[in-house]
């Protein structure tokens, strides 16, 4: 699926419609965005959804994970969206910081994404700290699917419908028992996540209702370094675990112990014991 539609979905979340409302204001502005918020929770599809609003005449995605052929210097005007400024390399936040202080038409509008607070960041040395004044001015936030439950039911809807057309089926439900499991579901990966899962309940179902054995769940630590070995004790591995899931969740310790199926106290106790042995 490509990308998450403001317009055609119906909103109840309070914090997501302010975010929608906000982003129309600020459209038709140049005003420099960072759109913050977890993995797969929507932040690229809004960079999009402001920049057909705003007409600007040509759009380029610098994804800062991977932006070795990406020419910054070739970039004229329009709207630029930068995709994980937070991993932005120092090369890359030089020449970005060269586009900014552009004085012409050429220098585009800035709309980038992040999963972690460059406010930190810039504190920690980490990032530019004049590059993070040139094109973070407004800040916009997306909260996780766990914390819309109001639009939940209108976004596995949506989801449903769209994944039909995309795969030439029709009239398709969720049983009562597959509509219990998504909804029971911490869905770590977002909205990303479950398009995911939806659409690969739509592909498997051969009937008009989408079963329980249909609904299937990935559970994938991005970003983990895979440094399991043979020989390891379980200490170890427990330690890691927790730590790459930390880093997962952008050190949000309730949606970490929920991955790890552990309760918030017994995280807590076990990092405190790591700051004891100092690994933290």
């Amino acid at each position: 699926m490509s990308h998450f539609d403001f317009d055609s979905l119906h909103i109840e979340d309070r914090k997501t419609n302010e975010t929608r409302q906000l982003s129309l204001q600020l459209a038709a502005t140049q005003a420099s965005l960072l759109i913050m918020g977890d993995v797969g929770v929507g932040k690229s599809s809004l960079a999009h959804y402001i920049h057909c609003k705003s007409r600007a005449p040509r759009f380029y995605k610098l994804e800062c994970r991977n932006a070795e052929a990406f020419e910054i210097s070739k970039i004229d005007g329009g709207t630029l969206l930068i995709e994980d400024l937070d991993c932005a390399s120092a090369s890359i936040q030089v020449e970005l910081m060269k586009l900014s202080e552009r004085a012409d038409a050429s220098k585009p509008r800035f709309i980038s994404t992040s999963r972690r607070d460059l406010r930190s960041m810039v504190k920690a040395e980490q990032f530019r700290q004049d590059l993070f004044y040139k094109i973070a001015v407004v800040h916009l936030e997306l909260p996780n699917l766990q914390d819309r439950p109001a639009d939940f039911l209108n976004i596995v809807n949506f989801v449903l419908e769209v994944s039909q057309i995309m795969h030439g089926k029709k009239g398709l439900k969720f049983s009562n028992e597959a509509y219990v499991r998504l909804n029971s579901w911490s869905w770590p990966g977002n909205i990303r996540e479950l398009e995911n899962v939806i659409e690969r309940s739509v592909v498997l179902t051969n009937g008009p209702v989408i079963g329980l054995e249909h609904i299937q769940f990935e559970v994938v630590a991005e970003g983990c370094s895979g440094d399991f070995a043979a020989g390891m004790s379980l200490s170890q591995v427990e330690k890691k675990l927790i730590i790459q899931t930390l880093d997962l969740t952008s050190q949000n310790r309730t949606r970490a112990a929920q991955l790890l199926g552990i309760s918030i106290r017994t995280l807590r106790n076990k990092l405190n014991e790591y700051r004891e042995e100092g690994i933290l």
